[in-house]
């Protein structure tokens, strides 16, 4: 038999073929399982390497000043094997939907809010080794943590000064009742604080309405009676008494009291976290709900003072609501939120007798909304400003003269003061007009330390060029023109004698200007700031 005949009947015999096609694919299949249990097992690391990461982030974010610290003890708590931390890079997380989720990241930053992590871990080939030739293989996992730490702030938050009869009047012209309180009775609500959360829920206790969570309450109506029983029932001591004395008698005014209070991240809270209040002056938190009560309506309010002749003042208050979603106290976790004061108006009517003449001084004042925003918060522990706020002291106006009462009632309407007679001797009348304007619309830094946020500090940011004597000033540039028996003339010797008789009252008018708006938590050309809470630590994911 030939080769060629040999090969020609191997080729066609049919004999052994199972045997052979079985060795083939079992080498396959082996080779497929081996393949199978290498990459199944790598799936498993990674994924258990993934949640390590995971927490490692978050707990990392969470202890600023200590990430590598931090994400080493998750590593060790959870797993002995040889993990290593390939990238660990405090930046700053924007959580921003315009921006595509792989760039909301940056890396560094002055106050970073995140923590990128890369872990790494060697893990052996069982079967990958005859196919790479490799002993084991790298594998990796990245996460990224934010802190998701929160401030409270407030604008207006000056303590009232207790000169005179000013701050009982305004009290009982606030709350619709006579209000008699004694020096001591508001050093006590001046040195309390208020948990807001457990106002909140003192609240809730007022309108029986306990399925309500703390923010679904501040946004109940409710009255003046009910908020500032709530406001004693979260207060002890003197200050608990007082206001109780305060809701007995005033009137049931409505108002909500979220027009004044965000609670932001912590509205959806049902219980007091007593280990992590949000704590505001009970005189200024009081004192935000009396004006959200009056707002849009005139407050008359009648004092004496220590003119000569024994003279009275008469002022009419107007105060304005916050614009919409701008509280006067707010809890946020983000740098896009407002606070503003409330617009207010007054008029200062004041009457001197002196031996010659009847001297008349009307003072218009006009105070705009100032606002604040939190523009950084800073949890690292070693950091100088652990919350900065950019602020806005909007224009203040002061002006001698006057205005139709229509005008004057419409928040809505600029004041146009017109000439007003100042000065009446007998044959002879004097009208004067002086104006004077301090507007500053350019955002200032205030920074708070952790120590002065646990302290309650209080910070005023003053508006450019501000007048310390504002009568003072309109006194020393008023226009007069003197009327004598129908003649009006400009004389130099009557101006100086009126300019020096108005000048008597201006200290007086200065000291109530400045006492009511501090009851006001308001200054012209001013703006008075104060960080409630700061908390850090809590971490998410992102």
């Amino acid at each position: 038999m030939t080769v060629l005949s040999f090969l020609r009947d191997l080729v066609g015999h049919r004999g052994g073929s199972i045997g052979i096609t079985t060795a083939f694919g079992m080498t396959m299949l082996i080779g497929s399982a081996a393949f199978a249990v290498d990459l199944g097992s790598l799936y498993l690391d990674r994924r258990k390497l993934q949640g390590i990461a995971d927490a490692a982030a978050m707990a990392a974010a969470g202890q600023p000043g200590e990430e590598r610290a931090a994400a080493q003890r998750i590593i060790a708590a959870n797993c002995d094997c040889g993990i290593r931390i390939a990238v660990l890079a405090p930046g700053t997380y924007t959580a921003d939907p315009a921006i595509q989720a792989e760039q909301r990241f940056s890396g560094g930053g002055a106050s970073p809010n995140a923590v990128r992590i890369t872990l790494t871990r060697d893990r052996p080939l069982f079967f990958g080794s005859f196919l790479t030739g490799q002993q084991d293989s790298v594998i990796r996992a990245t996460a990224t943590g934010a802190r998701r730490g929160y401030a409270a702030f407030s604008l207006g938050s000056r303590v009232a000064a207790l000169n005179g009869g000013l701050p009982n009047a305004l009290l009982s012209g606030l709350t619709g009742s006579q209000v008699n309180l004694s020096v001591m009775d508001y050093n006590a609500l001046a040195s309390t604080d208020i948990d807001l959360l457990a106002f909140s829920d003192a609240l809730r206790t007022e309108l029986d309405a306990d399925v309500l969570t703390f923010g679904q309450t501040l946004d109940a109506q409710v009255t003046v009676p009910q908020v500032v029983s709530a406001l004693a029932s979260a207060s002890d001591g003197q200050a608990a008494s007082v206001l109780e004395r305060i809701a007995d008698t005033a009137l049931p005014r409505s108002l909500l009291p979220s027009r004044a209070i965000d609670l932001g991240p912590r509205s959806s809270s049902i219980r007091v976290d007593a280990a992590n209040p949000v704590k505001v002056n009970a005189l200024s938190l009081l004192r935000a709900m009396l004006l959200l009560g009056n707002a849009n309506r005139q407050v008359d309010l009648s004092m004496a003072s220590n003119l000569p002749g024994g003279s009275g003042i008469n002022v009419a208050l107007m105060i304005g609501e916050p614009p919409a979603d701008s509280p006067l106290i707010a809890v946020t976790d983000t740098n896009d939120v407002i606070v503003r004061t409330a617009q207010v108006r007054m008029k200062i009517d004041t009457r001197v007798a002196t031996p010659v003449a009847s001297v008349h001084i009307p003072v218009i004042a006009e105070l705009g909304s100032a606002s604040a925003r939190i523009t950084d918060i800073d949890c690292r522990p070693n950091s100088g400003a652990a919350v900065s706020l950019g602020v806005i002291t909007s224009p203040a106006m002061v002006a001698i003269g006057t205005v139709p009462d229509s005008d004057f009632q419409d928040m809505k309407r600029p004041l146009d003061p017109k000439p007003a007679q100042v000065v009446k001797f007998p044959l002879v009348s004097i009208d004067a007009q002086a104006e004077l304007t301090l507007s500053d619309l350019a955002e200032k830094g205030v920074a708070f330390s952790r120590n002065e946020i646990e302290g309650g500090k209080v910070k005023t940011v003053s508006s450019t060029g501000l007048v310390a004597g504002a009568a003072k000033s309109l006194s020393d540039r008023m226009e007069l023109d003197v009327d004598i028996l129908g003649l009006v003339l400009n004389l130099k010797l009557l101006t100086t004698v009126v300019g020096d008789t108005v000048a008597l009252a201006a200290p007086v008018l200065d000291t109530v200007l400045s006492d009511l708006t501090g009851l006001l938590g308001l200054q012209i050309g001013q703006a008075d700031t104060r960080i409630n809470a700061l908390r850090c630590g809590r971490a998410r994911l992102v």
